[in-house]
């Protein structure tokens, strides 16, 4: 579970979980969940902003209930000309991709975190294929090079941690169909690195009604190159409610995982968004922690994730 604390998203407030922190007190209200999800996810950003007493605390909170930590990260470096203000890169004029990834894992370490997981912010579409201008526009053995670098920089503090890759699943999102464009982008990663990434997490555009389709496919193939398959379930950037947020999230695992067939190895509650406002108590479905527990209570065998 990812979820966006308040004040660390793009928006003004109210924005984000304002009750995050109330999650790692010795009181929070989800034993349930807490007992069942094995990773929490942040974004490497917030991690280097956090203040030191709180972040010590949620470190504390997490090795106490076996919960390891996942990672969103860029891992792109913009230069003069190209990639500053788009997604998955470090801007050119801020600390560099080096020191911002050496400042947050060494603050990882430092607290003694169990960083197990990172997820690489989505590098082969903004650096090779989104339609923005600012973007560099690499070629697919470009990014994957890039993205080889700065695996190999992670390494020299965590040198076990799992790196995978997460892009987005739209039709319209790539020259080719997703399957085959991705199918390429990791080829490429494996000729870069000399392996394939052991993950792959699916951010799928929900508005496209062939998702599930779409997505089990997608499944299919990354299990068939022998990586893990993820999925990514999260509501709307038009949702005004913690309850319309809640709502999609929900509908969206009981197509995938039901009527759609679909069996991850894992699945991330995940969000960007300025929903959910609070986090607890788990015991209110229409919470970040009351979302996943619906999970938990109706999909047993896949709950751990």
């Amino acid at each position: 579970m990812h979820p966006l604390p308040a004040g660390a998203g793009p928006g003004p407030p109210p924005y984000g979980s304002a009750d995050y922190l109330q999650l790692f007190q010795s009181d929070a209200q989800w034993p349930e969940v807490s007992a069942h999800a094995s990773v929490f996810g942040m974004y490497a950003g917030w991690v280097v902003m956090a203040g030191s007493t709180g972040f010590a605390q949620i470190i504390s909170f997490l090795n106490a209930h076996h919960m390891s930590i996942e990672l969103e990260a860029p891992s792109l470096q913009a230069t003069a000309t190209c990639g500053s203000g788009v997604e998955g890169y470090a801007a050119y004029n801020g600390p560099s991709l080096h020191d911002f990834t050496l400042t947050y894992l060494q603050k990882l370490k430092a607290a003694g975190a169990d960083l197990r997981y990172i997820k690489v912010d989505e590098p082969f579409y903004f650096g090779s294929v989104v339609p923005d201008p600012r973007s560099c526009h690499w070629t697919v053995a470009q990014v994957a090079q890039a993205v080889g670098q700065y695996a190999q920089l992670v390494r020299t503090v965590y040198p076990n941690v799992q790196i995978g890759d997460v892009e987005p699943i739209s039709p319209g999102f790539y020259p080719t169909d997703p399957l085959t464009a991705l199918s390429a982008w990791h080829d490429a990663y494996k000729t870069a690195t000399g392996a394939d990434f052991p993950f792959y997490v699916a951010d799928i555009d929900f508005s496209n009604p062939a998702w599930p389709s779409l997505v089990k496919a997608i499944e299919g193939s990354t299990h068939l190159r022998g990586m893990q398959f993820g999925i990514i379930y999260i509501g709307d950037y038009g949702d005004v409610s913690d309850e319309e947020w809640a709502s999609k999230a929900i509908a969206r695992f009981e197509t995938y995982q039901g009527s759609a067939g679909g069996n991850p190895d894992f699945v991330l509650f995940q969000s960007w968004l300025a929903h959910p406002l609070r986090c607890l108590p788990e015991t209110d479905p229409t919470t970040f922690t009351g979302v996943v527990k619906t999970y938990v209570d109706s999909t047993a065998p896949l709950s751990r994730g």
